[in-house]
């Protein structure tokens, strides 16, 4: 049996970047993030019966993913 990070994920859906929105607004008084494509919606939030500094950590993971993205998406666009 795998380990949890050992298992090979599927995407459960896809957004286009070309069309993302980000909005940071509340549930409950807790902060959530919601990204849209103007046809999916996920949201980031914070679960429940967690510590904070365990959704920070997960938070400055996602945000630093994007901008590793983001950087070869510029590589790509970038002539030869």
């Amino acid at each position: 049996m795998l380990d949890r990070d050992e298992e090979e994920l599927t995407p459960a859906l896809s957004l286009d970047l070309r069309a993302i929105n980000a909005t940071i607004t509340e549930d409950d008084g807790d902060p959530v993030l919601l990204i849209d494509d103007g046809d999916v919606q996920i949201e980031l939030s914070s679960g429940m019966n967690g510590n904070w500094q365990d959704a920070i950590t997960g938070s400055q993971r996602v945000a630093s993913a994007a901008l590793e993205f983001a950087a070869v998406l510029r590589r790509k666009a970038t002539p030869d």
